[in-house]
């Protein structure tokens, strides 16, 4: 196996002049300042890539691991082209070529960080986590929230963001390598018909209301759904249906225009009261908070 050359971290631009402008929203952080470690972050964050978005670079100066959570497109590392779509995650840095183009119809939603340093090599190296690997997560849940973390944790800007950065960084590539999965795990007649459920829900979510609305969708009944989701996922159907409800409520909340109760009713809730309920159980917050904290981040 030859060895992972690291980059010199301490010579790199900004890693702000790298991020994409091909994006619908973002939540980003970076580092400016250089960082003695020999595990250093440099950046990290969530994209909403807009119809047109395409990457072509012929090389990257420090390392970069990206995680699809939805759409789909396609990634070619070194040559060899691959999928893209929720739960595949690659690898990319010093050396290798990498083209990211999204579907325009199906525009992707992705995370990414980069990090650089001899440690950061060796990290890879020691745990086989190569650039140009493209691969796939089952259960990507637990993945997604560790991202949601990240990002969280790296806007901060705190004296303890990077040590916490780093951390995370180095749970998120082991979390990845233990539950990547070679291609004949996604090939079998139960995962197919997971995914054809999972995308039911994603494609009807507003209005499937029920476990029992699913199963009836997809013609197929409440406990098999469950066990598929088991198998599969980290969130049982119901629970995958809500959070995607909650989300898309969020969305209409960031607007400011929209009540809080014509927001339920949007979202198939008849009862705001129930709506709240539940909004808060996904985000913690009630939803009037949460826009109200949303639109505090933004004047600052």
């Amino acid at each position: 196996m030859n060895p992972i050359v690291p980059s010199n971290s301490h010579t790199l631009p900004n890693p702000s002049s790298f991020l994409s402008r091909q994006v619908e929203s973002s939540r980003v952080f970076f580092f400016d300042e250089p960082d003695p470690s020999g595990f250093e972050v440099k950046c990290g964050g969530f994209e909403r890539c807009r119809p047109d978005y395409r990457i072509d670079r012929p090389d990257f100066p420090w390392f970069v691991i990206e995680f699809v959570h939805g759409g789909r497109g396609k990634v070619t590392l070194n040559g060899v082209e691959a999928t893209l779509k929720s739960g595949v995650f690659f690898v990319y840095g010093p050396g290798v070529e990498h083209h990211i183009a999204t579907d325009p119809d199906k525009p992707l939603l992705k995370y990414f960080t980069g990090f650089s340093g001899p440690e950061a090599a060796e990290f890879l190296q020691r745990f086989d986590i190569l650039p140009g690997t493209v691969s796939h997560c089952l259960k990507s849940e637990p993945i997604r929230r560790a991202f949601d973390t990240l990002v969280e944790r790296g806007s901060r800007n705190s004296k303890y963001s990077r040590p916490l950065c780093t951390a995370i960084v180095q749970q998120l590539l082991l979390m990845c390598r233990e539950d990547a999965v070679d291609a004949g795990s996604t090939e079998t007649r139960a995962f197919a018909t997971f995914s054809r459920v999972k995308q039911c829900i994603e494609q009807n979510y507003l209005k499937l209301g029920t476990l029992e609305g699913v199963a009836t969708a997809c013609e197929l009944d409440a406990p098999y759904l469950c066990r598929l989701f088991a198998r599969f996922h980290d969130e049982s159907p119901y629970q995958f249906l809500t959070r995607l409800r909650m989300q898309h409520a969020a969305s209409l909340l960031l607007e400011g225009t929209v009540s809080v109760k014509d927001v339920a009713r949007a979202c198939g809730f008849p009862d705001p009261f129930h709506f709240s309920r539940v909004f808060k159980s996904v985000h913690r917050v009630p939803p009037s908070r949460f826009r109200e904290a949303m639109h505090a981040k933004k004047t600052r």
